[in-house]
Parts: C-alpha cells; sequence; structure tokens
C-alpha cells in the first residue's frame, strides 16, 4: 500500500499547478444559436394552442353536454371529488417533505447510501432467482441465475469507484442546497408540462373529431393513411415539447452549478441572480440548442411508438413481426445514446464538443459511471411508497374523502395509488435536479479543478482524494 500511495501522491498535481496542468474552456461566442429550432418549436406550440381552443374546446364541451344527458336520462348520480381533492393536495406536502428529508439524508452519509443501494440490487436479483425456482420455473430461475452474476459481477468492478460517486454526489447536493430556489424553477416546468399536455389533450379531441378519425359507431380507428400522419404530427409534438421542458431544467441546473463553482459570492443564496440569469440564458440564447437535441430524440421516440402500435395489430405476424421487433430495438438503442450525449452536450451546451472535453483530459471511462442514479431511483420508489402510507393513514382518519368509491378495496387502492403516484412525480423532479448537478460537477471539474480548489477547498480536497485513488491514470493526478 505504501507504494501505491506514494506513486498516488507522485502523480497528484498540486493546486498551485493547476493553470499549467489544465486547459481551460474557450470563451463562448455572444448571440442566439440554432435560432431555426426555437422558432420551429414556437411554431407547433402555437399550433396546439390554435388547435386546443378552435376545435378542441368545441368538441370537449359538445361531449360533456352528450354524457350529462346521458346521465341524466338514466337517473345518474352527482360524483363528490372533493374528498380526492383534499387527499391530492395532502400527498403533495408530504411529498415535498419526504423528498427534502431524502436530499438531507443523501448529503449525510452518502458513501453507505451508494453500497446500500447496490447491495439491494443484489438482493433483488437473487430473490427473483430464488423464487422462480421454488415455483418449478426453471427457465425463469435460470435466467435470474444469469442476472444475478451480472449485477455481483457489476458490483465488485464498481465498488472501488464508490468514494468517487460520494464525492461527487456531496458536492452536488451542496451546490443545489446553497441555491435552492432551483427546485423550485423545476416544480414551475413540471406544472408547465401539465398545462401543455392538458392542451395538447384538448386538441386531439378536437381534431379526431373534426376529421372523424374515429368511428362513432364501433369505436374504432378509420382506416386512412392521413390518420397514421395525424398520430405522428401530434406524438412529435408531444413528446418534443417534454424533451424540451425537461431539457431546459437540465440546462438551468448547469448554469446555477457551473456558476456556483466559479464563482462562489454569485453563485450562492436563495436571493441571488444565479438562477434567474441561468433561467434567462437556457430560456434565450441556448433555447435553439436545447430545442435542436431534443428534437432528435422527440422524432425517435415518435418512431417508436408507432413501431409499438404497428406490432400491438393482431394482424401483424411472422417476419413483419419481427421487422419491427428489431426496428424497435434498434430505435430504442438510439434514444438511449442521444439522450445519454444530451445529457453532458446541455451542460456544454454552446460548443457541442463535450466528449472532446472529456478525451483531452483522459476522462472517458469516468462518464461511463452511474452509480449515483441508483440512489435516486431508490429514493424516488421510496418516497413513493411513504405518501402511499400517508394516504392509506388519510383514509383511516378521513373515511369521508371516500365515500364516492363502492366499496372498501376501491378505496385503499386510491388511497394508496393516487399518493403513490405523486410521491413519484414530486421525488422525480426532486431528483432529476440533484442528478443534473452531478452530471455539472463533472464537467466543471474537467473545465476548472483550480477555481474548484480555491472557491471550495474541502469539497475539492474530499473529490481529489476520492478521485485520484480510483482514478490516478484517468484523471491526470
Amino acid at each position: 500500500m505504501g507504494a501505491d500511495e506514494e506513486n498516488l501522491n507522485t502523480a497528484l498535481v498540486p493546486p498551485e499547478d493547476y493553470d499549467r496542468a489544465f486547459t481551460k474552456g474557450e470563451e463562448q461566442p455572444k448571440g442566439c444559436r440554432d435560432v431555426w429550432a426555437a422558432l420551429l418549436f414556437y411554431a407547433q406550440a402555437i399550433a396546439v394552442g390554435v388547435f386546443c381552443f378552435w376545435l378542441g374546446v368545441p368538441a370537449v364541451t359538445k361531449q360533456i353536454d352528450s354524457s350529462d344527458q346521458q346521465g341524466n336520462s338514466n337517473g345518474g348520480y352527482n360524483v363528490k371529488y372533493s374528498g380526492i381533492m383534499y387527499l391530492v393536495m395532502s400527498a403533495a406536502g408530504c411529498a415535498f417533505v419526504l423528498s427534502a428529508l431524502s436530499l438531507g439524508i443523501m448529503s449525510c452519509c452518502p458513501k453507505i447510501l451508494i453500497q446500500f443501494s447496490l447491495l439491494i440490487s443484489l438482493l433483488l436479483s437473487l430473490a427473483v432467482c430464488v423464487y422462480a425456482f421454488m415455483y418449478n420455473s426453471i427457465l425463469g430461475g435460470v435466467f435470474g441465475a444469469v442476472i444475478f452474476l451480472l449485477s455481483l459481477c457489476y458490483a465488485c468492478a464498481v465498488w472501488r469507484r464508490i468514494p468517487f460517486a460520494a464525492a461527487n454526489l456531496k458536492t452536488a447536493l451542496t451546490a443545489t442546497r446553497q441555491n435552492f430556489v432551483v427546485y423550485f424553477v423545476a416544480y414551475a416546468f413540471v406544472f408547465i408540462t401539465f398545462a401543455y399536455t392538458f392542451m395538447w389533450m384538448t386538441a386531439v379531441v378536437g381534431i379526431f373529431d373534426a376529421n372523424g378519425v374515429i368511428d362513432d359507431t364501433t369505436g374504432d380507428v378509420v382506416e386512412d393513411p392521413m390518420v397514421w400522419l395525424y398520430f405522428f404530427l401530434l406524438l412529435l409534438a408531444l413528446f418534443w415539447s417534454e424533451q424540451v421542458f425537461q431539457n431546459t431544467v437540465h440546462a438551468i441546473v448547469a448554469g446555477v452549478v457551473s456558476t456556483w463553482w466559479f464563482d462562489p459570492e454569485q453563485g450562492s443564496g436563495c436571493c441571488s441572480g444565479n438562477v434567474i440569469g441561468s433561467t434567462v440564458r437556457a430560456t434565450t440564447s441556448s433555447f435553439g440548442s436545447i430545442c435542436f437535441g431534443s428534437l432528435l430524440v422527440a422524432i425517435i421516440q415518435t418512431l417508436r411508438a408507432l413501431v409499438e402500435a404497428a406490432r400491438a395489430d393482431d394482424d401483424v405476424e411472422g417476419c413483419a413481426a419481427f421487422m419491427l421487433c428489431l426496428v424497435d430495438c434498434c430505435l430504442r438503442c438510439l434514444e438511449d445514446i442521444l439522450e445519454y450525449f444530451n445529457k453532458f452536450a446541455y451542460i456544454y451546451v454552446g460548443s457541442k464538443n463535450v466528449m472532446t472535453l472529456f478525451k483531452a483530459k483522459g476522462w472517458t471511462v469516468i462518464v461511463n459511471d452511474d452509480l449515483i442514479s441508483n440512489v435516486l431511483s431508490l429514493f424516488n420508489l421510496v418516497v413513493g411508497c411513504g405518501v402511499g402510507l400517508f394516504g392509506l393513514l388519510m383514509k383511516d382518519a378521513n373515511p369521508e374523502w371516500f365515500t364516492t368509491f363502492t366499496d372498501d378495496y376501491s378505496a385503499q387502492m386510491a388511497a394508496f395509488g393516487f399518493p403513490f403516484l405523486i410521491g413519484l412525480v414530486v421525488s422525480a423532479v426532486t431528483f432529476s435536479v440533484v442528478d443534473s448537478s452531478v452530471n455539472t460537477v463533472i464537467v466543471c471539474f474537467a473545465e476548472g479543478p483550480a477555481e474548484f480548489d480555491q472557491n471550495h477547498p474541502d469539497l475539492s480536497e474530499d473529490m481529489r482524494e476520492g478521485w485520484r485513488k480510483v482514478y490516478p491514470e484517468e484523471c491526470g493526478f
């Protein structure tokens, strides 16, 4: 161990030599980039809004009036949703509290949590294997055993990298905690996404009603080639918008964390201009690049949705079914590759050469590590289940909220299901900020280690100590 430690100390670059040992990034040109993509996005959003109010609202109003008349003629009853609304609001409050507590727990013991998440994945794969053999499912047991062995090999291979991941997570949480307003920006974009989705659904109803896409007598989709064009354009608009909203938040977090990294006086504090400035940049000068990258992923998602719809057709079988399965697999792989690249490209959004940065540093292998996402996924599930259990407690405390349901089983499913979904959504938004911060920390450490050591010496020492023991050659120090 002594010889290894001596070699590591020799390879370590002192902070005062950072400026000579590392090449800093280039100053990015001012002005908006990929303006055509931003204009195209605004055009589709305006088009969806026009169709929503021009065709959608009258069509939905007509269907509601028709349903009310049928309900009155059949002796229908009025459903009371006030109890469900109380449950949803209570669950949302609980989800925010549990998400905040989760961030505090992750800050206290990141290393232990990463180790625990790896062990949990091992135990789950082992449980699947044992369960399959117990019920005499030989094929399922063998498959579970293979998954367990692969998980075990993965855990052994990455176990030594946990100190790096823990230091990365701690730094990312510190940056977002000192700029916690960025979480509220993320929640605001969630509401924007919900509003756009509601507007899109209304527009879909209006377009389908105006063009007779759905047969009124059978309820089936009319066999018309134009129907596939409608599906493609509408799905593309939806997927593109959701990608843009999600990636805009990612770019905002990247701007906040990078400002905190290089200029802590401006980049810290709940009332600083850091979050506002990052939001303005992400929605103006960088918005075109975000729209362009999101469009590529949205096109693949739309094609995948159409392929999956074709695969669901009972008439498709044999060679055609095999080809559709192959195309679906290829599109899924391409989508994952684009999303993974975009995750770092939006941090380095102006230069479009983020992978060149990592190759120049010799850090390509580091980007492949994804230990922190296991912790975030685990806490996401824990928060969802915790809010679901809170919903069951609220059912016992306020049974009058669930008088709408005819039996106790339905009431229990609603009491757990609605809060569970709310918990998943709220915690997913919260942890997506952390995930973006983690990725930004990697890029910033490649771009400006000297500034990090100068502005945040304690965190810098933790990261340098963790990283050099795991990546002495890749990191260069």
